[in-house]
């Protein structure tokens, strides 16, 4: 297999002689028997999306006004890698707001493959892509299957089983087009995978020169009408972005699907590429804690700044440099220049809605205290380094067990699937940090629509829904408007009530939350990240908790759900455990990065686990044992 990657290592054909796939041999075979039996429909009894609210009623199911309908074509889904994209109950705007980015993006995204049009995209209020379930995000693996097979079937199959569990259901809905017409799809991909690096690191590079400039200050005060347009200028740009995330995300689940089958085909264990694609080394997603560890170094270096800040002062520490104390100097142009890179990022930092460490710095001061307190060896570079370490001597052992023939392959499999697992933490952060431009002419449309007389309070647009917006923008009057937004802050409120199963087919039913079975002394999830670690459990619901409680070095970290913002808390913690989550999720990636165990999928895990008991956490088999209950 003399040639290149994208000619050989790629083709189906190829694939289908290593004798990998959805029937034989996929790696991490899907799991049968994950879908509540009363969330299953049979594809003949669809429902359609004009019977939706009376079905949703007829059922007693709860629901939100501002869920999308069901898809009537692609029907699997999941919640276990939504919920750290865009974590909780979503407000009315930003639900609506993305099933509108969702139809408009993946139809411009599809139309640039030749099998393209072989995938339906529905118009909203239809999920596609992503789906509003009782206010929560969820992701169509039915549509993500049948667009990945408009590349390669085979692959769609094998990743459908591998990165979303229990999705085998999916397999039906693969696209079946000529030979030639894939061919020419899998070209325009490939074309599109070798740019996408370039292309968004300009990108990157673009928006912070953007951040040194006035252009947010003038996007803050536009009039209403200005700044409804300024948004859907910004909104085309963010489509563009968002794109690639899902086209390098997709190459990402391929590539890695590839390397599992060039292992399984020499008798390996395909569950290697975990610890084939870790400690990469300046992944994206672990940048803001290795910053974080610098800037500590400077705190630490300055008495003043450093008593302020282990003391927890935060009036004396935002006197201090909005003062521009001279003893702080040092430590506010290194704060500054962090702000500037890093400033973006906040908890659901994906929700422009959202203020982020810029607007409010209280959780990077936070992370500031507990970095300050870690020894060199504890590290963020430490870390990566040990983890390194790890990989590098995992990658030889692997090669040397396979016979001679398939280690060409498999080097060629092992880059390509290293480079896009890193390339895919890129074009997440570019995607959040093109978001985040949209938050000042939103405030900006909120200012606006109360000085027309559309809403009493500004914060009340989040209550809207995105065309009530649109329309009010152009002047016109939204009938019960006040109404409306009083009950949907109701609804919001009872939505946190509900859960939802990690994945269903059809139609759900969301069920009240149980009372959590604390007697429980053993929880099972998923094991992203191999290892085994005991400590100290410190529950942390989201990152405004944690400048309340710090992580110290050796403690398990147990949180609802982890995005990038709360890389800096995986540093000190000697293990993570998260309820939600996936192979490819936030939590993963970053744990595998760090070399830390890491358990997702564990079902009321922040109810069962008290604060400050003792537990263990096994990465490699997915469970958690509580050895000792805090008293």
């Amino acid at each position: 297999y003399g040639r290149d990657w994208s000619s050989d290592v790629c083709s189906s054909d190829l694939f289908k002689d290593l004798k990998v796939g959805p029937q034989k041999g996929c790696p991490l075979p899907p799991q049968r028997g994950r879908f509540p039996a009363r969330g299953y429909r049979n594809p003949s009894t669809a429902i359609t999306p004009c019977s939706f609210a009376r079905h949703c009623r007829a059922m007693g199911a709860f629901r939100t006004e501002w869920d999308t309908e069901p898809n009537p074509v692609y029907d699997v889904w999941t919640v276990t890698n939504g919920g750290e994209i865009l974590p909780g109950v979503l407000s009315p705007f930003v639900a609506t707001l993305y099933n509108d980015i969702d139809a408009r993006g993946l139809r411009e995204l599809m139309a640039t493959y030749p099998t393209g049009k072989r995938v339906k995209i529905f118009k909203p209020p239809v999920g596609n892509f992503f789906g509003i379930v009782a206010g929560r995000l969820a992701l169509n693996v039915g549509f993500s299957v049948a667009a990945m097979s408009c590349l390669d079937p085979d692959i769609a199959a094998a990743m459908a089983g591998q990165f979303f569990q229990g999705s085998d259901d999916a397999v039906r809905l693969l696209v079946s087009a000529p030979a030639d017409e894939v061919e020419a799809a899998l070209a325009v991909a490939t074309a599109q995978r070798e740019a996408a690096e370039r292309e968004s690191l300009d990108t990157q590079q673009d928006l912070y020169e953007e951040r040194l400039s006035s252009r947010s200050l003038l996007d803050r005060d536009l009039s209403l009408k200005a700044a409804w347009r300024r948004l859907h200028e910004l909104l085309d740009e963010v489509g563009v972005v968002l794109n690639r995330h899902l086209m390098v995300s997709t190459a990402a689940g391929e590539m890695q699907v590839r390397l599992a089958g060039v292992i399984a085909a020499g008798g390996g264990d395909p569950n290697t590429i975990v610890g084939l694609c870790s400690g990469l080394g300046n992944v994206e997603s672990s940048k803001p804690a290795i910053a974080l560890y610098d800037l500590a170094q400077v705190a630490r270096r300055q008495p003043t700044v450093r008593n302020a800040i282990e003391a927890g002062d935060m009036d004396r520490i935002r006197a201090a440099m909005d003062d521009n104390d001279r003893l702080w100097e040092v430590f506010i142009d290194e704060f500054d220049e962090f702000i500037h890179r890093y400033g973006f990022r906040v908890q659901g930092e994906a929700d422009p809605t959202v203020p982020d460490w810029g607007d409010d710095p209280t959780f990077v001061i936070s992370q500031v205290k507990s970095m300050m307190a870690l020894k060199p060896s504890e590290s963020p570079a430490a870390h990566i380094k040990r983890a390194s370490a790890s990989r590098q001597k995992l990658e030889k052992a692997v090669r040397a067990s396979l016979a001679p023939e398939l280690r060409e392959m498999y080097d060629s499999a092992l880059v390509q699937a290293q480079r896009f697992t890193a390339l895919r933490e890129l074009t997440k952060a570019v995607w959040v940090l093109s978001t985040r431009r949209l938050r000042p002419p939103l405030l900006a449309i909120a200012d606006g629509l109360v000085d027309a007389g559309h809403l009493k309070r500004a914060d009340d647009y989040v209550y809207c829904t995105y065309r009530e917006v649109e329309q009010m923008a152009k002047g016109k009057e939204v009938p019960n408007l006040a109404a409306a937004i009083v009950r949907r802050k109701r609804q919001r409120a009872k939505a946190d009530d509900y859960t939802l199963p990690n994945s269903w087919v059809g139609e759900v039913v969301p069920a009240p939350k149980p009372a959590a079975a604390s007697k429980a002394t053993t929880l099972t999830g998923m094991g992203v990240s191999a290892g085994s670690a005991t400590g100290t459990a410190r529950i942390i619901l989201n990152t405004e908790a944690a400048f309340a409680r710090d992580i110290e070095p050796g403690d398990i970290l147990v949180a609802p759900f982890t995005d990038t913002p709360w890389t800096p808390l995986f540093i000190p913690a000697a293990a993570v455990v998260v309820e939600t989550g996936g192979m490819l999720s936030h939590a993963a990636t970053v744990a595998r990065e760090f070399g830390i165990p890491c358990v997702v999928l564990v079902e009321d895990a922040t109810r069962i686990i008290r604060d400050g008991d003792t537990v263990t956490v096994d990465g490699a088999t997915g469970t958690i044992t509580i050895d000792k209950r805090a008293r």
